[in-house]
């Protein structure tokens, strides 16, 4: 569960839309929130330049004004670049969770990734979560609905522990849902068409059953199999929930968010917050052994 929640405030209604989204998962999670500014760094040949003393001081004043409004931690972070500013303020205090909202380009009510969020999602030392745009107006008092991206690999281990925790703290009910990709042959065609899909599809089932029989009874867990586009797919079924947790990619730097071509999808297009999570190893809780034992039903 998260502990430290970093959340990228801009000034402006996309971060009041990252803390509304962060204000939620911290109430699961009981964590402490940090309210982030970052400002751009200063340095001049020949020193600081008084104008961007002015400019920290203010962005100073305004975060710890929200932060106070939000019985949070303030923390003006210099930086040459928001997401780097985020990446480095994450590190720095070991927090676990950084939320932003969506670009001001994205329809109301739905997530479209902007130039920090998509930076965040490419090598972010913890968790990332996005907010859809508008979202402050419409943010739930609390997490009633998880939905969870289940592609049977690894990387949703960390994901699916974290979810069921968080169901479980905030009395939310649990849905799996994994999606089939179809494709035209496996082998020298020994499987062809609609036998590979409902081969995949008959093995995706398997293991969702599996696993929600391992989550406790204290959570309620549901399980859904789809074959088709995944980004699609999983945004349509996701749209009535409170958040949408999926994985990292399954190759890259250890300990970092990744996306991949699904995660990527779905914060340009879904219309519930999105909380990607970093790449696991195997030493992480909830990495070893089989993809069951990943759900907060292990011990």
């Amino acid at each position: 569960m998260f502990r430290r929640i970093v959340v990228g405030h801009d000034l402006h209604e996309g971060g009041s839309d990252a803390l509304a989204l962060a204000r939620l998962i911290a109430g699961a999670a009981n964590a402490k929130l940090v309210i982030a500014g970052v400002f751009p760094i200063g340095m001049l040949p020949r020193g600081f330049d008084a104008r961007w003393r002015e400019h920290e001081e203010q962005v100073a004043a305004e975060i710890q004004a929200i932060a106070d409004g939000a019985g949070a931690e303030p923390e003006a972070f210099p930086s040459t670049s928001p997401a780097r500013g985020l990446h480095e303020l994450a590190e720095e205090t070991d927090a676990d969770l950084i939320v932003v909202g969506s670009s001001r380009h994205a329809k109301i009510g739905q997530i479209l990734g902007g130039n920090v969020g998509l930076g965040l999602l490419q090598g972010s030392p913890c968790a990332v979560a996005v907010a859809p745009r508008g979202y402050r107006e419409e943010a739930p008092n609390a997490l009633g609905r998880i939905a969870v991206g289940f592609d049977g690999g690894y990387e949703c281990g960390l994901a699916l522990r974290g979810a069921v925790e968080m169901a479980r703290a905030a009395g939310a009910a649990l849905e799996l849902i994994a999606v089939a990709v179809p494709s035209a042959v496996i082998g020298r065609g020994a499987i062809v068409g609609r036998d590979l899909e409902e081969a995949i599809e008959t093995q995706l089932r398997r293991q969702l059953e599996d696993l929600a029989r391992w989550i406790r009874d204290d959570v309620s867990a549901n399980t859904v199999v789809l074959c088709g586009d995944p980004v699609r797919l999983l945004a349509d079924a996701a749209t009535d929930a409170d958040l949408l947790v999926v994985g990292s990619r399954g190759y890259g730097p250890l300990r970092r968010v990744l996306l991949g071509s699904t995660s990527a999808g779905l914060v340009r297009s879904a219309r519930c917050p999105v909380l990607v999570y970093r790449r696991a190893t195997r030493a992480d809780p909830g990495r070893t052994g089989s993809a069951r034992d990943q759900s907060a039903g292990s011990s």
